[in-house]
């Protein structure tokens, strides 16, 4: 479903025209693949915001960081590997040497400053949701679950279990970002690749919401 009729009426001018030229500016800078999951996941954001946030219609702010967050969520793989390391090395501080050398996360990383420099982006907030939508956090707030949940599940995803996450999203999307950070854990694992050091940490967190949950 396309909520860019829903997202007008709310965002005010300035906001709706930013998110208008960043449309435009990565239509012209991603591939088509990934252009449309990204459309796709802001889609699926908007969605869970209308659903989940009780202040959708009076906090124009809280939309316009889920539609930036999850248009922009990926705009790092417009990059190629070593230009991400590249960037990531001179400009990202406090990373480790897994985060540094991990290319599925890299991208995420290195993020924050890249729209800070292409669209003049200057918001923790954003920053925050656009770095944790590989690996998650936490205490990951309502932005960054919605993000997270969003990348996973947006309508060109297809996988097994899937529409019994998208159903349970729209439930309840604690018990879902439980379920869909457990489906990546195995996906990763499934893939023989590394999983990050902290991730055994951030599982246990978000387990550890949820003990009365059958």
């Amino acid at each position: 479903m396309d909520y860019t009729s829903k997202i007008k009426k709310l965002l005010n001018s300035r906001q709706f025209k930013e998110l208008e030229d960043i449309r435009t500016a990565i239509a012209q800078k991603m591939e088509e693949s990934l252009y449309r999951h990204s459309i796709q996941t802001m889609d699926f954001a908007v969605m869970l915001a209308f659903k989940h946030y009780p202040d959708i219609y009076s906090d124009k702010d809280f939309l316009y960081k889920v539609c930036i967050s999850a248009l922009l969520h990926d705009y790092g793989k417009i990059l190629e590997k070593q230009d991400l390391l590249d960037i990531v090395s001179r400009n990202i501080k406090g990373l480790s040497y897994f985060e540094k050398t991990c290319y599925a996360c890299l991208h995420g990383y290195a993020a924050p400053f890249l729209i800070k420099r292409d669209f003049g982006i200057n918001d923790k907030d954003i920053y925050n949701a656009i770095s944790r939508h590989t690996t998650g956090s936490c205490n990951m707030s309502i932005l960054d679950r919605i993000v997270y949940i969003s990348d996973k599940l947006e309508a060109g995803r297809n996988y097994n279990n899937i529409e019994h996450l998208r159903k349970l999203s729209l439930i309840n999307p604690d018990l879902c970002l439980l379920e869909v950070y457990k489906s990546n854990i195995i996906y990763v694992i499934s893939k023989n690749c590394a999983l990050h050091p902290d991730t055994s940490r951030i599982w246990n967190y978000i387990c550890g919401g949820y003990k009365n949950v059958t």
